[in-house]
Formats: structure tokens, sequence, C-alpha cells
């Protein structure tokens, strides 16, 4: 038997070794987000969690021989960012293909890209790309413009907001939609005075056309899985810890991916959504899989479209196309369906996040929300059902999202984008009363969970950060900002990627914060976002990203 002194020795030397850290980081400005503690110079990790965050003295005490030290320089240091919408097979598949990019681009300068790959091209190739932004040119897109540089082979391009496309005679012809041809159920065939299509197609309308194209050739698994580490590994260089895919994913997906976790393609945190069909097949959510890594529990619908599309569902006609009013799709145009169905969803522990865009969109998705609650008992805080976008709301609507009882997944980019006509489409008057109504929402109590809509708009937090703070676009126009009574405070526009989406995942506890007991994923960056003239934000650098404990981006100097 050990005597008394040896064993007292070794409960010490276990209770040491128990509490030392792997990794210090000291000399920091950290920014915490934690109320108690929201300022420290050094925090301490042990596996994948912080176990301490204050002064680096305090710190130091839980160092011991094998503790990794790293001196920050003095550099500042803010939670993990999520991005709270995206569509992530998007970006992966983007770099590894680099397809046509038009994103944004001056007419003039997309009709000789539209050139240069019909030359490259087969007589009677499709000519496929996406990005293109009419709001931003001098000419109201006609199919003529493209008939100019392509005449014999089809051209579908898809507008950057993903609800509307532009389209060739060719491809009109291909297609065989002519001035006879009925508008589809929630869509609109743009038409010249002659009643003949301009080549300009509104929400489902483009399926007109898109449903010709012929299939592109499918990738390897090897290519998907590298699509997936690509993917990945750009989130985590932007100082992304956290993806929520707002693409609906199908039981394929579900098995490419966690195989990607398997085999070490995929680092990111992925929340992902799936359709109506794929959850019930489920049964019930896939929840913190992979060292919390991978998590299925949203179901993604849509109401309406877009509104630089007008495809958007309003209440009043549209100021610039006179009697239009947008449309509802199929989910919306029978509310208590829409409401059942978000009750059964709820029920096996699904939440509905659904696209809504206009303030008609938005009130059925609301009362759905509402009535579904209703139905299965469930309160706000159990159901947490999200409003993706919520771009135009009613001024008698916005108090519906008050203390969390409807959470709004907003784009903060795309109000420094979309004020280039979202005047022009709803007037002055109502784009004042609620458009990207920021601020009216958070006076309510209500929270906003903030991403990109990647393709639509580049995923680079820190754009997203400095338009929720200037309502400015990145040549910090217009001067004071649009719209600038619905500005977000820095701390709020930080908490609307970080703090506010960890509480839509039901992760709250978890991260989202810089507190002892929480996952280790943290940003370096290159200045203080605090204290930077805010027009400066959008130019913010990540120096390290570090997730659960591990360094997973380091720029290279």
């Amino acid at each position: 038997m050990l005597p008394v002194a040896a064993v007292l020795l070794l409960l010490c030397l276990f209770s040491c070794q128990r509490d030392q850290a792997d990794i210090v980081y000291t000399n920091a400005q950290i920014y915490t987000l934690d109320d108690a503690h929201p300022i420290a110079g050094s925090l301490a990790i042990k596996g994948d969690r912080f176990i301490f965050v204050g002064h680096p003295d305090e710190a130091m005490e839980l160092a011991g021989n094998h503790t990794e030290i790293i001196d920050l320089g003095g550099l500042t240091v803010i939670p993990g960012l999520t991005e709270s919408h995206m569509h992530f097979e998007g970006l992966g598949r983007n770099l590894l293909m680099a397809p046509l990019d038009i994103y944004w681009l001056p007419l003039d300068e997309l009709l000789i890209k539209i050139a240069e790959a019909v030359d490259h091209a087969e007589e009677g190739e499709w000519i496929i790309a996406r990005g293109y932004n009419d709001a931003i040119w001098d000419e109201t897109p006609h199919r003529h413009l493209l008939d100019a540089v392509s005449p014999d082979n089809p051209v579908v391009l898809r507008r950057y907001c993903g609800h509307a496309h532009f389209v060739n005679s060719m491809a009109l012809e291909v297609a065989g939609v002519t001035g006879e041809t009925a508008d589809p159920d929630a869509g609109t065939i743009v038409r010249d005075d002659e009643g003949r299509p301009t080549g300009v197609l509104v929400s489902a309308a483009g399926v007109l056309v898109t449903r010709h194209v012929p299939a592109a050739p499918g990738l390897t698994e090897e290519e998907e899985l590298e699509a997936l580490r690509l993917g990945s590994d750009a989130l985590l260089a932007a100082g992304i810890t956290t993806v929520h895919d707002l693409t609906a994913s199908g039981m394929g997906d579900i098995s490419l991916r966690s195989k990607a976790y398997e085999s070490g393609f995929l680092r990111v945190r992925l929340m992902d959504a799936v359709d109506e069909g794929t959850a019930r097949d489920m049964g019930r959510p896939l929840i913190g899989l992979y060292d919390d890594r991978y998590t299925v529990r949203w179901v993604k619908e849509y109401v309406d479209g877009s509104l630089g599309g007008r495809g958007a569902a309003l209440l009043e006609p549209y100021d610039d196309t006179p009697g239009e009013t947008g449309a509802l799709r199929a989910l919306g145009q029978k509310e208590d369906r829409y409401a059942q169905l978000v009750a059964d969803l709820l029920e096996i522990g699904f939440t509905m996040r659904t696209h809504s865009i206009g303030d008609r969109g938005n009130r059925v998705t609301l009362n759905a929300f509402e009535k579904a609650m209703d139905m299965t008992g469930k309160s706000p805080e159990e159901a947490r059902l999200v409003v993706e976008h919520a771009q135009i709301i009613h001024p008698d609507d916005l108090e519906r999202f008050a203390g969390r009882n409807v959470i709004a997944s907003m784009q903060p980019v795309h109000a420094t984008e979309d004020m280039l006509f979202v005047e022009d489409r709803i007037g002055r008057e109502r784009a004042v009363a609620g458009a990207y109504a920021w601020r009216s929402i958070l006076d309510q109590g209500g929270i906003i969970a903030a991403g990109s809509d990647y393709w639509v708009s580049p995923y680079n937090p820190f754009y997203g950060l400095h338009a929720a703070v200037t309502r400015q676009d990145r040549d910090n126009n217009p001067p004071g900002g649009w719209i600038p009574e619905q500005r977000m405070t820095r701390h709020e526009a930080l908490k609307a990627y970080t703090l506010w989406p960890a509480y839509l995942e039901f992760s709250e506890d978890l991260k989202g914060n810089i507190v002892p007991g929480k996952l280790a994923d943290f940003v370096v960056i290159d200045r203080d976002y605090f204290r930077i003239p805010e027009v400066e934000i959008h130019q913010v650098e990540v120096v390290r990203t570090v997730l659960g404990g591990k360094t997973v981006y380091e720029r290279q100097e």
C-alpha cells in the first residue's frame, strides 16, 4: 500500500495534468461577446474547448511542459463566424470547375464574355452562366442583345438573385416559347408592346427554357469530395467556422458529406437543410455528428421569388410595373396546408426555413408559422422557425419578430446591392417603412442571423459586417448610408454572425462566443474591428482561423 504522501503526490500530478492547457494564446485583443467579460488578453484551450479566457498572467498558470504558447502580437480575436445562408455545394463546384463568370458585369463586358464563349463552343452548344444584374445596365435586357453575339447558340443567363433568366431567341425557339405561350403558375414571361417574349423569364417561367438544357456531365465521387474540400477550405480562410447550407439536400448528399467528414475532406461545421420528402424519410434530424461538425435539422421551402426579378409577392403592385404584384409559389397559395406542413415537420424534430422576400410572401409565412406553433403547442424557443431573407416587411408585421417569436435570416450585402433598384420597384415610402429593416426588427427584441446567399453575393463575412454597420456599398456610397436609420451597431452586426445564428441552430450553449466550456472556434484578424473607421470594415483580413482548438487556416506572409 502506498504511503499517504505518495498518494497525495499522484493526485496532485493527475490534477495538474488534467488542468494543463494544450495551447495558450496570449498578447491579443479578444472580443468575447460574453457580457460578463467582454474583453480579454489571453485564452487557453484543452481539447476542442476553451478552458480559460481572461488575463495573460492567469492563462499562463495553466501552461505546462507540453503546452504550446502562441503570442498573437497584439492582434484582434473575434469568435468564429457563421455564414447563415449560402449554397455550399455551389461554392465547391465553382472552385473546382471555374464556370463562366458574369457576376455583376456591365452589359458591354458581359456581351464580350458571351461572344468569347461562343467562339470556343460548337454550333448549337448551350451557353450557360449565372450572375448578371440588369440593375446596373443602361439598357433594358432584350433577347436581341444576346442574339447579336450568339445567333446560333442558345444562351441562358441566370440573374444573380437566382429568380430570373435572360435568354436569346435561339433558346426560346428550342423551348418553343412564343407570344402565344401562357405564363406558368408563379412565373412571368416578360413581353414587349406587341406581346412577344423579350427573353426575360421571371421565377418559374425560367423552367420553360432550362428544362431543355442538356444535363451537365456528372462529377465522379472523387471530384465531388474534392469540391467539398475546396469549399470548406475557402470558408475557413474567410473566418467562417460554421456554414448553413440552404440548398435542400437529399439522402445522397447526406451520405457524401458524411463520407467527406470521415475522410477529412470536410472540416468546417456544416448545418444542412433538406427537402420535405427527405425529412420524412429520415424520420428525425441528425445532430452534432463528427465532433459537432454536421447537423441536418432544417427543411428549406420557397414562398415567392426575388424583388429584382419582380417575382417577390407584394401586397400592393410594383411601382415600376403597374398591376404586377409578383406571385406566391404553391406553398404560399394555401396557407392552412402550409401551416400543417410546418406543424408536421416540427413534430418529427425539423424546423422550417422559408424563402420569403415580398411583404405578402412574408405575411403568409408568418401566418403559417404562428398557426403551426398553435397547432403543435410548441413555443417559439422550441420551434425556432426562420424566415429567409425577410427583405420587405409590412410595418404591421414587424412586431411579429419580437421576442424571437420568428427568426429573420437576412443578408446585409443584399441591401447595399439591391438599393440600386429597390425604390424603383416599391417606391421610397415602402422602402423606408420596411425594406431590409434590421433596426426595426432588433428594436422589437428580435434577432437576425446574417449571411451572404452565395452564389447571389460574395461570401466574405466582412463585406456583410460592413454593409450591416454602414448601409453602404464597398465604395462607401451613398454618403451616410441608404436608409441609415436601419443600420446595426458593430456589436449587433458581430452577434448576427456569431451568437444569434448559434441560437437559430439550437447551439447557443455550444458556440457563438468565447467562453470557457464552449467549442474553441475563433478568428484572428489583422485590425481591430471595433476601433477602425466603420468604412474600413470590409477591408479586414483573416490572419488565422481556429476550429475546435486546431488551426485550420493561417495566412502566409
